[in-house]
């Protein structure tokens, strides 16, 4: 017993030792953690750049100093480099309007015609057809408007899918639509897009995807009712397989192995409603079954996903989030906050959530991008839709000066306010008598 109480008074000394205001020292962790539980959280800053109502973005480096830059409905927004600073928006082209509406569901970047300057392809579910617009080339001004190309007729698109279909090493863009007319997808290697169909009313529908399902090393078509197997695509030879219904899909429909099994399983959003899913793909290559898994019902209108390494050591998340007004304000949830939401794929094929932005301006419209902007060494995030065009910055590397982030701060600064009182002396303790 006296050894035990002794024990105690020293532990008693050493703590009273430690508390002593003379001999404390303060901590102050100097760099970002993990979140709850010890899980990876990463950190992203939202940068608002335009109030476009456009919502489909890609990336091109306009002005051809090394920086890719932002293009969404009618401007490109200056890239600043790793030192930050402001966006500069310029105008490229023009662009349907309809209520508010932008005819923008999808832009992709293509060198069309094989000059050395990549094009911008571009459709809209406002106006028909699928366009491109031709890059004038490195002695244009900023300004410059570029000339605009018919490829095809294309009614009611709600988005698309970019990827190699054909397997020749160059990217291609496949077309879904709301009036399901058929799908499309189109060629850019030749002289000329070729365009090529695909099935009918029944197996098109809201929401696309390319991947190899199947495994055999072809990439194949995928449709919110099932998928068309890639036999060969060049000569428009498909096989269709009608194992599921997922609904109004966002896009793209993602094809990845959650489980780990080796078989390829389906990620995909309700482009129009509540929820996020995944279907594990079970049985036998004669007999392929998929099994519906609840990712989070908590948000709506998922209408554009990507999957991204957003720590920077081979891991994958997938990102996603609400589309702000897909219908006028008639869809369910369309009052609820703006979300952008990352999810950690896990070995246990779980996912875990981490909020990028939440009730902000920032929502994620028909597309959303993952690549390094700044050229920092992570990966950031752009997406567009009806409350403007966003630069979402990785901090995970994080290379702008002091003096830019002050500047860039929304505190107003023209204080005092009216009537609020007079400047006063900061007061640190009495005053000496």
């Amino acid at each position: 017993m006296k050894k035990i109480i002794a024990l105690s008074l020293l532990s008693l000394a050493v703590f009273a030792h430690a508390q002593d205001p003379e001999h404390a020292t303060e901590f102050r962790k100097p760099t970002p953690g993990p979140g709850p539980n010890g899980a990876p959280n990463p950190t992203f800053l939202v940068h608002r750049l335009g109030t476009d109502h456009a919502e489909g973005i890609t990336t091109l480096d306009m002005n051809n100093d090394g920086f890719l830059d932002l293009v969404s409905g009618a401007y490109w927004y200056e890239n600043p480099g790793p030192n930050g600073g402001d966006w500069k928006r310029h105008q490229y082209r023009t662009v349907g309007t309809h209520n508010e509406f932008i005819s923008d569901c999808g832009e992709w970047t293509v060198d069309v015609n094989h000059d050395g300057f990549p094009d911008i392809v571009t459709t809209g579910w406002i106006a028909n057809g699928l366009w491109w617009y031709e890059n004038p080339g490195k002695s244009a001004a900023p300004d410059t408007m570029w000339k605009l190309h018919f490829i095809t007729d294309s009614f009611d698109t709600e988005g698309g899918a970019f990827g190699d279909i054909n397997g020749d090493g160059k990217p291609d863009v496949a077309l879904a639509h709301y009036n399901h007319s058929g799908i499309l997808w189109v060629d850019f290697s030749g002289p000329q897009p070729r365009v090529h169909h695909v099935g009918g009313k029944d197996e098109d529908g809201h929401g696309i995807g390319i991947a190899d399902i199947d495994g055999d090393g072809k990439p194949d078509i995928l449709t919110p009712y099932g998928w068309f197997q890639n036999i060969d695509a060049n000569n428009d030879k498909w096989q269709w397989h009608p194992d599921w219904h997922l609904g109004d899909t966002g896009f793209p429909i993602i094809a990845y192995d959650v489980n780990h099994d080796g078989k390829m399983d389906i990620i995909f959003g309700q482009g129009h409603s509540y929820g996020l899913y995944w279907l594990e793909q079970g049985g036998t290559p004669d007999h392929r079954t998929f099994t519906r898994h609840t990712i989070d019902e908590s948000f709506s209108q998922s209408h554009a996903l990507v999957l991204a390494d957003l720590e920077g050591n081979g891991s994958t998340w997938l990102v996603t989030g609400k589309r702000y007004r897909g219908h006028d304000g008639n869809d369910p949830g369309s009052y609820d906050p703006n979300v952008i939401y990352a999810y950690k794929l896990n070995p246990d094929a779980t996912f875990t959530r981490v909020p990028i932005s939440y009730n902000g301006t920032a929502g994620v419209g028909t597309q959303i991008l993952a690549l390094d902007l700044d050229k920092d060494g992570d990966l950031d995030l752009a997406v567009a839709g009806k409350m403007g065009v966003h630069f979402i910055e990785n901090l995970r590397i994080d290379k702008v000066p002091k003096a830019t982030r002050e500047a860039q701060q929304s505190i107003e600064r023209n204080w005092p306010f009216p009537g609020e009182g007079k400047e006063v002396p900061q007061e640190d303790g009495p005053k000496p008598k």
